[in-house]
């Protein structure tokens, strides 16, 4: 079973507590909500934790009572996955990259937003994703004893990432280099 097509949440629960609409398109969706687990995810629960969930998943484990503390985990990271998928989808739906290049659909009934609005409406929901980042932080911290892979220490791994929940391009602090 090829693990990097196993996600942790799906398109209807992503359309079911966000505002896009039910038309997007699975061709659009899909791909953000791959990259919303495989990045943002992983950089919070770290490779052996996401690896574990990823494999309860597959072989239909995660709902056994005796993974009920992974089944809690994966529920407790479905808004943030949601958000960070709708952060990505922002600029995917706005702009289309084809054989002629880059280009925004212009119809006379929709009116495409510039560049600025449409950076402002990523933010909004980095920002709400950040929120969902944050608590599931808290959960982690609060119930760490229960995930051994997060302490769990594989220097080919991502760590996981338990104290800070702001999203940034920039570099904020902390140790640079090897």
């Amino acid at each position: 079973m090829n693990m990097k097509n196993i996600l942790l949440t799906n398109e209807e629960f992503v359309k079911s507590i966000t505002n896009i609409s039910d038309n997007i398109s699975g061709k659009y969706l899909f791909p953000a909500i791959k990259e919303a687990q495989n990045e943002d995810l992983k950089s919070v629960l770290g490779t052996l934790l996401i690896n574990k969930l990823k494999t309860l998943v597959a072989d239909g484990s995660i709902s056994n009572e005796d993974n009920k503390k992974y089944k809690d985990l994966l529920d407790e990271c479905q808004y943030y996955l949601a958000y960070c998928a709708i952060s990505k989808l922002v600029l995917m739906t706005s702009y289309k990259l084809s054989n002629f290049g880059i280009s925004t659909t212009n119809d006379e009934h929709i009116v495409s937003p510039s560049l600025n609005e449409i950076l402002t409406m990523k933010d909004l929901y980095i920002n709400k994703a950040d929120w969902y980042k944050y608590n599931l932080q808290l959960f982690l911290l609060d119930n760490r004893e229960d995930y051994p892979e997060l302490t769990d220490c594989d220097c080919k791994a991502i760590r996981s990432n338990l104290w800070s929940a702001a999203s940034s391009g920039l570099f904020l602090g902390g140790r640079r280099g090897k």
